[in-house]
């Protein structure tokens, strides 16, 4: 899943436009980072990974595709020691946050959750 296809066009996405806070958590470590999403498109990072992806609405519920590959060699994910991850997430919404929960691709055991909140900004 390295390579990442455009959300189709019979698909909407399901988080609004704008720049997100997202908390990561697994059963090994939690960190957070920052997400823009823009027209399904979901990039960002923090100060190890960054983040590629996209959302979406595939009839059943809201899905969450993301590529998550490190930038600075010495970091250790919330997974452990990974050079590239790609977790598919689903997700629901809780006030003004979006919950999901996910799995890693390469090791379907390893659980994560997000939580993503909105920023004031505007993208």
């Amino acid at each position: 899943m390295d390579q990442l296809a455009p959300a189709s066009a019979s698909k909407t996405s399901w988080i609004p436009d704008g720049v997100y806070v997202v908390r990561f958590r697994s059963a090994l470590d939690q960190s957070g980072g920052v997400v823009w999403v823009c027209n399904g498109r979901a990039i960002g990072g923090d100060s190890s990974y960054y983040y590629d992806g996209h959302v979406e609405h595939d009839g059943a519920g809201p899905v969450a595709r993301m590529l998550f590959a490190r930038h600075r060699p010495e970091a250790v994910s919330v997974v452990g020691e990974v050079e590239r991850f790609n977790v598919v997430f689903a997700g629901r919404v809780e006030g003004e946050k979006y919950l999901l929960e996910g799995r890693m691709d390469e090791e379907p055991r390893m659980k994560l959750t997000a939580v993503m909140t909105r920023l004031p900004v505007t993208p």
